[in-house]
């Protein structure tokens, strides 16, 4: 579940600074916003819902809430329904309507965002990376059988590259990135899909300090990883990867975990993000997520 906790991290520092936003916190606050999917409140009326409205200093409100508990201590009528969205949705809803604003959390940080200030966020993430030619797990089992990150992982052990966020992106996105995918099953096959199995296998994530997704740059880099449990690899869309890190709340990647451990946080990554979008997003990986790979076939 979705808690927002960078968001609210952004809102006490504006509390700290006086209430005052500086060019530093305006640009947090902007990078949050931009991948949040916050909630809000819906009241079932003649079959269709309605957003709850309230009157505060003679303009038009509606609150949204961070998480479904900031929702429970406001509300506690049984006929208001909590709705999650994206941030280009609340968008639309003040280009759309008489609503002239927003406030978040009303039980507890009560903070106003303007309709002029949510409405000059621009550059919102993709939320859809669909495309109709999509690689089949064929291809992408061809794909996950040559994949050679040498240039990758020479750069990633000289550590007078450390810090280098810029270079390193540059090369991950030219590479064949993979997840680790584990699971309690030992399923059959040289291509497992998703699709037909169910979700029986769960993303790797390291969970020091945080809770960060993991990518590796090759199969030997996965088998360094101590769990008990049976692996197999995806191939992924690093832009999608990306997107859901920060749309999910979590704190970051961890390149190759358990061996060359490059960490990669939440607020190099949102600095990036669009970026990630425009130069590392090969939209035929779109399906990728439903194809798994056996370990076993490369050691």
């Amino acid at each position: 579940m979705t808690s927002h906790k960078h968001l609210r991290v952004v809102i006490e520092d504006i509390y700290s600074n006086g209430n005052q936003l500086n060019e530093n916190l305006a640009l947090k606050l902007i990078n949050e916003f931009r991948y949040s999917n916050l909630y809000i409140a819906a009241r079932k009326e003649n079959n269709t819902l309605n957003f709850i409205t309230y009157d505060y200093n003679d303009m038009k409100l509606t609150a949204l809430f961070t998480d479904p508990d900031e929702f429970n201590k406001f509300h506690h009528e049984g006929d208001v329904q909590l709705l999650q969205n994206s941030f280009e949705l609340y968008q639309n809803i003040l280009k759309t309507t008489d609503i002239e604003g927003y406030i978040l959390n009303p039980a507890s940080e009560k903070y106003l965002f303007t309709k002029e200030f949510i409405l000059t966020i621009t550059n919102i993430p993709k939320t859809n990376f669909y495309t109709t030619d999509a690689y089949t797990g064929e291809e992408l089992h061809d794909i996950f059988m040559g994949i050679d990150n040498s240039e990758l992982e020479e750069f990633i052990s000289n550590r007078d590259n450390v810090g280098d966020y810029e270079r390193l992106f540059e090369s991950l996105s030219q590479s064949s990135l993979l997840a680790l995918m584990v699971s309690d099953l030992k399923l059959e096959g040289d291509i497992i899909d998703l699709k037909k199995t169910g979700p029986v296998a769960g993303m790797y994530t390291d969970k020091v300090g945080g809770v960060y997704v993991t990518m590796f740059s090759s199969v030997e880099r996965m088998g360094l990883v101590n769990t008990d449990k049976f692996k197999y690899a995806q191939v992924i869309n690093l832009a999608m990867l990306v997107n859901y890190v920060l749309s999910e709340d979590l704190d970051g990647i961890v390149l190759n975990a358990d061996s060359d451990n490059v960490l990669i946080p939440r607020s190099v990554l949102l600095r990036y993000s669009l970026g990630f979008e425009r130069y590392a997003n090969d939209a035929r990986l779109c399906d990728s997520m439903y194809y798994m790979f056996p370990l076993s076939e490369k050691f």
